[in-house]
């Protein structure tokens, strides 16, 4: 009876390490999977901003107005980007 007593609770430690090892393992990966994802999200912010501070102040005010209050940025960029010829020809 101890012997039996004595396996079931070595039974229940390994299990009980074996669960706190995958969910170590789990938190780690999705730790690293939030990492990327807010890593992609700076990056696009930065790649938004650096094109709408050297975009010509025309195309700025002309954007702007089309989209209306509240745009944000990566809007701004996005419109700018999808008729770029168009917005350089305000400037000229």
């Amino acid at each position: 009876m101890l012997s039996t007593n004595l396996n079931h609770f070595v039974k229940h430690q390994k299990r009980n390490k074996m669960n706190k090892i995958t969910k170590q393992v789990t938190m780690l990966v999705a730790g690293f999977i939030a990492f990327f994802i807010l890593l992609g999200i700076a990056g696009k912010m930065d790649y938004a901003e650096q094109i709408v501070y050297t975009m010509p102040q025309e195309a700025y005010e002309a954007i702007y107005l089309k989209l209306g209050d509240g745009c944000s940025d990566c809007q701004i960029a996005n419109e700018y980007m999808a008729n770029k010829q168009y917005y350089d020809s305000l400037s000229q």
